[in-house]
């Protein structure tokens, strides 16, 4: 695990911001533009590199419909829904 201390800034309408020292993006193999996900960790945030898998979904016209309106419903996108999904499932497997 790579531990590093990252200074965040903040631009003239408030928003912060960091960036990542080259030595780092180049010993996780990261480079410019990937998508990174954060998470909270008893303090501390956890950046990972999004790697995308693609799964094949089947709904008729009904079924998506109902399931893209729980999704907004939820405040969440369709992606994140199926997402979240398709984690539980896996996560139901590995417990069995």
């Amino acid at each position: 695990m790579i531990e590093k201390e990252i200074i965040l800034k903040e631009t003239a309408d408030g928003n912060l911001f960091f960036t990542i020292p080259d030595d780092v993006l180049e010993r996780l193999g990261w480079q410019e533009g990937d998508d990174l996900k954060f998470e909270e960790r008893n303090g501390s945030v956890l950046i990972r590199k999004v790697k995308y898998e693609s799964v094949e979904l089947e709904f008729d016209d009904e079924e998506l419909l109902k399931y893209m309106k729980f999704a907004h419903e939820s405040g969440i996108t369709f992606n994140q829904l199926c997402e979240d999904a398709i984690k539980a499932r896996l996560d139901e497997i590995d417990s069995e």
